[in-house]
């Protein structure tokens, strides 16, 4: 296959990046029925033929924009914990979920932009959350409180249950340091904690002291 001119100064793979950067960053300065293509490519400054040929329509655009911004994220928290040899599985979580949300926050302005288009277009809401239930699966794996097959998938859904509980305070939330979310995620995570034990889906047992037997089994 021959590879175009554009191609060959702008590899794809940046090309993508530049795209997903530049529609969120759109869309913290304006509605989301406001946003086409044809800005995201300006603002994101890649060739109109090259962007076209990546993306069919601007939702595919924000969903890769998260995409790359969750996986950017899962990588720096992966490297966190690979140097944490002391916080419990419980603890690591719940600092990533609060690191997800504090790296969010320049994006706070995008998030309900697509919160708000989500009302009139089903497609965004379930993209947010396929988005997110992604998002936790990775951060269960990285932090060693994942799982194989069904356990495993009712695990992430049950951290994108607590993030989704979360997310209307901390849009609101201007403390400087999110104090306000801190206290309701780990007031709804303990809360989750709780029934997914009495679910089977963690072991009743206490996070206080992990071992290295108990760990990869650890609660979320």
């Amino acid at each position: 296959m021959n590879t175009s001119a554009s191609e060959q100064s702008y590899p794809v793979d940046q090309a993508r990046r530049a795209l997903g950067k530049a529609a969120l960053h759109l869309l913290s300065e304006m509605p989301y029925a406001e946003l086409d293509l044809e800005k995201i490519i300006t603002a994101a400054e890649v060739e109109s033929d090259l962007a076209r040929r990546l993306f069919q329509d601007k939702l595919e655009v924000v969903e890769t924009g998260l995409a790359n911004f969750d996986t950017d994220l899962a990588e720096i928290l992966a490297g966190d914990i690979a140097e944490d040899h002391i916080s419990t599985v419980r603890e690591k979580i719940f600092e990533g979920l609060i690191q997800r949300f504090e790296a969010y926050r320049p994006h706070k302005a995008a998030i309900r932009a697509l919160n708000a288009a989500s009302v009139s277009n089903p497609k965004i809401a379930l993209i947010m959350v396929n988005r997110l239930n992604h998002a936790m699966a990775q951060l269960l794996e990285v932090t060693g409180g994942g799982s194989v097959g069904l356990i495993g998938k009712m695990r992430a859904k049950g951290l994108t249950g607590v993030c989704l509980t979360v997310l209307k305070d901390w849009l609101r939330d201007e403390t400087p340091d999110l104090s306000e979310t801190t206290r309701l995620l780990d007031q709804r995570l303990k809360q989750a904690e709780s029934l997914a034990t009495s679910f089977g889906l963690i072991p009743a047992q206490s996070q206080e002291q992990p071992t290295q037997e108990t760990e990869n089994d650890s609660q979320f």
